[in-house]
């Protein structure tokens, strides 16, 4: 959300990620997914992590699917709408492209 202090909470998890998929929430508290972004970019440190804006946690999840590889988790965190946004319709099934070959 907005309001919350997104700072310590980057830089907890942010040597744990590898890729950030930053997403916009159906409410006017949250905070916007490039204002998010911009936060993780002015206190990241590692030159080999990537962020990307998208419309919704579901778009942000299909844009993780895609690029992930074999090994890859993908950790959906944040507030209850994020969550429940990746988790309204019932736990995904998950399409990666390498579990269809």
């Amino acid at each position: 959300m907005g309001d919350k202090d997104l700072g310590p909470m980057l830089a907890r998890v942010g040597p744990l990620i590898d890729r950030w998929y930053f997403c916009d929430l159906p409410t006017p508290r949250a905070a916007p997914a490039q204002q998010l972004q911009a936060a993780w970019g002015a206190n990241n440190t590692r030159q080999d992590v990537m962020a990307s804006t998208h419309a919704d946690p579901q778009a942000a999840l299909q844009a993780a699917v895609s690029a992930a590889d074999p090994a890859d988790r993908i950790v959906v965190f944040g507030s209850f709408f994020t969550v429940g946004g990746v988790l309204k319709d019932g736990i995904p099934r998950l399409g990666a492209p390498h579990l269809s070959s």
